[in-house]
């Protein structure tokens, strides 16, 4: 059937005109009842926008008496008395300046009653987060008064909010490898509890203590401040972050003061501190693009407690320096779920210079980016994701400021990254110890195929699968990262298995010879892996296991820092094949 008449009866007020293209029915198409009921339904709202509250809409549709191939349908408007504002009225304001609600309220006295621009004043006041509830009334609702009070009914929130939790902290990765004993470890001058294992990585879990302290509505503006601790032996931090939304009175502005104290063991090689302090202006383009404008500096810090790299890199990466300078972010996420996306894109640029003319004491430039995609099919969903980053690092200047702290350096491997090594782990180690150093550049790329949920027996439709291949590593120099795409495996294996030659000098102080001038780690490293998603409402429950096809070999010494005639022999090490991951959430 189709459409053989479309009247519209009772339009006196509002011309037929200013409505009549909006509509989806047509004469002579094809007759779609969701069609007409949508054209109802648009009118109605049309109506309610301007003011007509008590406006009806009905339709009517017969089969034309000439033609049953034909529906005539005919659309009966009751408009009503138009309704204009005559104040706006806002209560529960104990605190807030009336200037921070009044420019988000879009109903305006002298205008008709729109419903919708009520609607949208109460989530825009819902979005400032500085109320429980928000309720909208009008006055005299069923009162034939052309002109009628609005009224805004509000509670506010609470200004402090103080919360606090215990949990626990967990590194993945490989277990114990080579680690010599605590009595050893005491003889070398190194604190047991902060060694991490073996040059591999390790598994590590640790108690955790959070406590977090907010503060909004400051100034009786949308402002807030927060002080967020967190306490384990893994990592520390407490820092206090001042948030300014709608910099310069423009919601597409935000600005944040950030600073604090952080302490990690994420590098096996060493547990690092930092102090910093960070301006940042967010602008967000359009809804999926945000860029960042940063200014930060941090004094970066390695535990000397925790080195565990030779004397000859000591002194050169691991004193303290400070780093400082513009940054700059940009994100386009166009994902239809960040927690479990099945389509879309997310990309992700991140650069950042430091220099001494800004005070640094490092001077080198980075760049971050990354690039993933989504895609969705078949009739049960499965789902193809990839992401590819790649990251690079150059120094400039003379001197000291040539040298890249270990902490600022570029690292990959993990849970998120590449899961062939443990966290941290990939690329260039030091030679005489086997732990890694970090690089000047990064490549990664990670392909995932994401199983359907089926719908099993104890959980449900909540447990999927994913198949996963990560290649990639880090490199010492941007310049080697794509000539060495075409190699599988580690260049000069064989000198790699040649450890060092140790002596001890007539004082009893320790000579290593490096014998392995040509160990390289230039390579992609390929591996294989397997994993699980537990569905859960804060994003799903990972487990992956990994099997590296090509783990490197490097030469490993432990005795590094001290003069002791007992001396263990030079050992050739290789990272784990296998590696075991636990975390929250998607790899990306």
């Amino acid at each position: 059937q189709k459409i053989g008449s479309y009247t519209i009866q009772g339009m006196h007020k509002i011309p037929e005109s200013a409505i009549r293209l909006q509509l989806n029915t047509e004469v002579g198409q094809p007759y779609s009842s969701l069609n007409v009921t949508g054209d109802r339904d648009l009118v109605q709202s049309y109506y309610l926008s301007h003011g007509y509250a008590n406006a009806q809409v009905t339709v009517q549709q017969h089969n034309d008496a000439k033609n049953p191939e034909l529906v005539d349908v005919t659309m009966n408007v009751d408009e009503g008395q138009q309704i204009f504002v005559n104040k706006v009225l806002i209560s529960g304001l104990h605190y807030t300046r009336p200037a921070v609600v009044t420019p988000r309220v879009t109903v305006r006295p002298g205008q008709p009653l729109d419903q919708s621009a009520l609607l949208d004043s109460q989530r825009r006041l819902y979005n400032l987060a500085l109320f429980n509830e928000v309720d909208t009334a009008i006055q005299n609702p069923s009162a034939d008064q052309p002109r009628k009070n609005v009224l805004l009914l509000t509670t506010e929130a609470k200004r402090w909010d103080a919360t606090y939790g215990f949990g626990f902290q967990a590194q993945t990765g490989t277990p114990y490898r080579n680690t010599p004993s605590a009595a050893y470890l005491i003889q070398q001058g190194i604190n047991p509890n902060t060694f991490s294992g073996g040059a591999n990585g390790h598994f590590g879990v640790s108690p955790m203590l959070i406590f977090d302290l907010s503060r909004i509505n400051l100034f009786g503006t949308n402002q807030s401040a927060t002080l967020r601790t967190e306490y384990g032996t893994l990592e520390q931090q407490a820092t206090v972050l001042y948030q300014y939304p709608e910099l310069f009175k423009n919601p597409n502005f935000n600005a944040s003061i950030s600073g604090g104290y952080v302490s990690s063991q994420n590098v096996t090689t060493f547990a690092a501190s930092s102090l910093f302090a960070t301006t940042r202006v967010t602008e967000h383009v359009t809804k999926p693009t945000t860029l960042i404008y940063s200014w930060s500096y941090r004094e970066v810090k390695v535990n000397p407690n925790s080195i565990q790299v030779s004397l000859a890199l000591i002194p050169l990466l691991s004193q303290p320096a400070r780093v400082g300078g513009p940054g700059f972010g940009y994100i386009r996420d166009t994902r239809d779920d960040p927690l479990d996306a099945h389509h879309g894109t997310f990309n992700t640029a991140q650069v950042f210079l430091s220099y001494s003319k800004f005070g640094s004491q490092a001077n080198f430039s980075r760049i971050d980016i990354t690039n993933s995609s989504y895609y969705d099919f078949g009739k049960r969903h499965w789902v193809f994701a990839r992401e590819t980053r790649y990251g690079q690092e150059r120094s400039f200047g003379d001197g000291r400021q040539l040298l890249i702290p270990l902490p600022e350096r570029l690292y990959a491997g993990g849970a998120t990254s590449h899961r062939g090594f443990a966290i941290n782990a990939a690329g260039p180690r030091d030679p005489e110890t086997g732990y890694p150093i970090g690089g000047a550049a990064v490549a990664v790329n990670t392909l995932e195929l994401r199983t359907p949920y089926p719908n099993l027996p104890l959980v449900g439709n909540n447990l999927g699968f994913v198949f996963f291949h990560d290649m990639g590593n880090v490199f010492s120099r941007s310049r080697d990262v794509w000539p060495s795409f075409h190699n599988f495996h580690q260049p000069h294996e064989d000198s790699c298995r040649t450890p060092p030659i140790v002596n001890t000098n007539p004082d009893g102080s320790l000579n290593v010879q490096q014998a392995t001038p040509t160990c390289s780690f230039n390579y992609w490293s390929h591996a294989l892996g397997l994993g699980a998603r537990y569905r859960t409402p804060i994003g799903p429950i990972r487990v992956d296991l990994s099997y590296n096809l090509d783990p490197p070999y490097f030469p490993e010494v432990y005795d590094y820092q001290s003069s002791v005639s007992n001396v263990p022999q030079p050992t050739t090490g290789q990272a784990n094949h296998f590696n075991f991951f636990f975390s929250i959430g998607q790899t990306f």
